[in-house]
């Protein structure tokens, strides 16, 4: 095989432009256009235990921040830091797009919008899920998330 360079070489070159604003819009987080700081306050609590069974019962009075700018989560005068947060869809399914924000010690909080389109409501609901190791394995809160005033 006889490679003829002087015949590559004397090709026009070709530019294609790359489509890098979308792919860096694609890439982020589907909140961040409401805001980088949201204000989180829990509704119901659920604690589940070893004697395989689970109560509710009542959620923390105060909130906590969920704050993108400095990769961290403030419960009260607690931060934790952001491990990894990631959007993922599922095809076909009315949610859109969920959020997935893994902390440093081990609580996952999961967020999906109220409103899909974001039209009607900014405002993003789920859980913190917090596991346990001992007589008490998980406590579960929902949370309704909005962006800070």
């Amino acid at each position: 095989m006889t490679i003829r360079w002087v015949s590559i070489l004397a090709l026009p070159f070709c530019i294609i432009p790359l489509p890098l604003h979308a792919a860096t819009t694609e890439a982020g987080n589907p909140m961040w256009p409401s805001g980088y700081v949201w204000e989180c306050k829990p509704a119901s609590k659920t604690v589940c235990g070893r004697e395989n069974a689970c109560r509710a019962d009542r959620p923390e009075p105060e909130g906590f921040l969920l704050d993108y700018n400095h990769s961290q989560v403030t419960f009260g005068p607690d931060a934790v830091k952001i491990r990894r947060h990631y959007a993922q869809t599922v095809a076909g399914s009315p949610l859109q797009a969920e959020v997935k924000v893994e902390l440093a010690d081990n609580r996952v909080l999961w967020l999906t919008p109220v409103d899909a389109s974001r039209v009607f409501s900014n405002i993003w609901t789920g859980a913190l899920i917090e596991p346990k190791g001992g007589v008490v394995l998980s406590i579960i809160s929902s949370i309704l998330c909005s962006p800070a005033q």
